[in-house]
């Protein structure tokens, strides 16, 4: 069940949409519309879900994993940081252009 859904996703997202929608496309003259074939890319996504699938029950990746669950259980506290950072910075930026314009 696993090996069809895996080749489905390969001739849906790789084959079909990459090679023979565009050449279709080519041959009849008409283009390709990419905004239908973009809805299809994110099926791109699930192929990589398989590899995260594999790559979890490697033994070998174990620490690689723990670093990437660590990394996602602290996407909240990295977001508001880079918010702080960015008002900081944002902040002092006005400042360092009032100081510079400002006439003497």
């Amino acid at each position: 069940r696993s090996n069809l859904l895996d080749a489905l996703l390969v001739i849906f997202t790789g084959v079909l949409i990459t090679w023979i929608i565009p050449f279709i496309a080519f041959a009849i003259g008409t283009e390709a519309n990419r905004s239908a074939l973009r809805t299809f890319s994110i099926l791109r996504a699930v192929r990589l879900a398989r590899l995260v699938r594999v790559f979890r029950q490697v033994p070998v990746f174990r620490e690689a994993w723990l670093l990437l669950r660590g990394l996602a259980d602290s996407s909240r506290t990295l977001f508001w940081t880079l918010n702080v950072l960015l008002f900081v910075t944002y902040a002092f930026a006005i400042l360092g252009v009032l100081i510079i314009v400002e006439p003497m």
